[in-house]
């Protein structure tokens, strides 16, 4: 699997990053199968892994480290995040430095890790002055315990604070954004967000590449019995109902196309993503999803896919 060069820090991640959410520690929860995923990956060539405090309330952090505690720490990049509620009171969300530093050393524990190779303010906090924001996550990378930091996100106009305020205050800016993103979910390319990461100089990383399995073809003749829609009230997640609605016509046109030229529709996605240079977050919660997510890397796509895919609305 090639490596990725995350905007323009040293850091490189693999092509495919393992991400966790709504999957280990949230449906999984099971060490052993967890485990199995883990390793799946790892034996594909996977070395990158996503995480957050808020998945699974914790239990996505303690599963993923302790997966990954067999390998050596320098052989793979974790990220982990931070700022999303987990709990009752006002100290338990948001970027300011109680709370970050405070969610960040209970990560560290549940993840039973050294250090972080990013992490992420994982929404924007319009409460918290930005000058403490970047202090904060520029202290955690002082002390050794993350490396670099990133953003999730965030609206533009925060993001354009934030990186005027590190130039001005000389610390290091985030060096990626993460955000939603596949064919048919575009907005953070239509609004020109995406463009602005770049001239930033940051990575772009897009989580869901799949649209939650749409651009699959899962759901095109009925909803299979151990999809997340039809597990959507066990596992306390709705969201993903509402994905066809919203893009209908992206994800019925990427699928028409594809059956055009009898293309691979997770092969069609994935490419996708790393041709317009954002890496693509993936989680599975089944071997054989994650064995055809990598294999999407290989598979030949005709050209004229990629023109006809561009044209649609």
């Amino acid at each position: 699997m090639n490596y990725i060069r995350l905007g323009n820090s040293g850091l490189k991640i693999t092509e495919l990053t393992l991400g966790s959410a709504l999957t280990i520690g949230t449906e999984i929860m099971d060490s052993t199968y967890a485990e199995a995923l883990v390793d799946k990956a790892w034996e594909l060539g996977i070395r990158s892994f996503d995480v957050a405090n808020s998945y699974g309330n914790g239990h996505a952090e303690i599963l993923l480290g302790q997966c990954l505690k067999k390998h050596p720490r320098e052989e793979y990049v974790l990220f982990t995040k931070g700022s999303l509620p987990i709990g009752p009171t006002p100290y338990h969300k948001g970027l300011s430095r109680k709370h970050i530093i405070w969610a960040f050393n209970n990560s560290l524990k549940r993840l039973n890790a050294e250090y972080v190779d990013v992490y992420f303010a994982h929404r924007y906090d319009p409460e918290v002055p930005m000058e403490e924001i970047v202090r904060t996550f520029n202290m955690l990378i002082m002390s050794g315990k993350a490396l670099y930091w990133g953003v999730s996100e965030w609206p533009y106009e925060a993001l354009d604070e934030c990186i005027r305020t590190c130039d001005r205050l000389g610390l290091e800016r985030p060096i990626t954004e993460q955000f939603i993103y596949s064919f048919a979910v575009q907005k953070h390319v239509k609004s020109g967000y995406k463009n602005t990461c770049s001239q930033y100089g940051m990575g772009t990383m897009g989580f869901s590449p799949l649209c939650q399995g749409y651009l699959t073809g899962k759901y095109k003749n009925n909803i299979p019995s151990d999809s997340r829609i039809a597990k959507s009230d066990a596992i306390d997640y709705q969201k993903t109902k509402n994905f066809y609605p919203q893009n209908k016509n992206r994800i019925d046109s990427f699928l028409s196309i594809c059956d055009k030229y009898n293309a691979d529709y997770v092969a069609v996605a994935i490419q996708w993503c790393l041709r317009n240079d954002i890496c693509p977050v993936f989680g599975s919660s089944k071997i054989e999803q994650i064995e055809k997510n990598v294999n999407a890397l290989y598979i030949k796509v005709p050209d004229e896919i990629w023109a006809e895919l561009s044209e649609v609305e």
